[in-house]
């Protein structure tokens, strides 16, 4: 009787959940680096209209802005980087206040903006 030879190597059902294993893994690795690169990127472009805005919002402070209801738009420039706002005011039921969508952009046609609310009053 001679004795059974000792398997060496992996069987292909091992091969192939190895192969499945490393797949998935691959593939949640792929999905999370591609959603950080996704946030870095909306992140870069946020930064500058954010601080953008603040420095508009002081603006409009410091010059005791008390615009009529209606649209008006212009440019600000903060910490070196000019930005287009528009801002649609209106009345709001407190006599002394107005409310204001303001809408910023680094570009003139707005196809990357942000959209603030402000509260002004004089």
């Amino acid at each position: 009787m001679t004795a059974p030879i000792a398997q060496r190597g992996f069987t292909l059902l091992e091969v192939l959940i190895a192969m499945v294993v490393i797949a998935v893994i691959t593939t949640v690795v792929s999905q999370a680096l591609h959603q950080t690169t996704q946030v870095a990127e909306s992140e870069r472009h946020r930064l500058p209209l954010i601080l953008c805005a603040r420095s508009l919002a002081n603006h409009f402070e410091l010059e005791n802005y008390w615009p009529d209801s209606g649209l008006h738009d212009g440019q600000h420039d903060a910490t070196g980087t000019l930005c287009h706002w528009r801002m649609e005011v209106e009345n709001t039921q407190v006599r002394q206040m107005r409310r204001g969508a303001l809408t910023l952009s680094t570009d003139e046609d707005f196809q990357h903006s942000l959209t603030f609310t402000l509260f002004l009053s004089p």
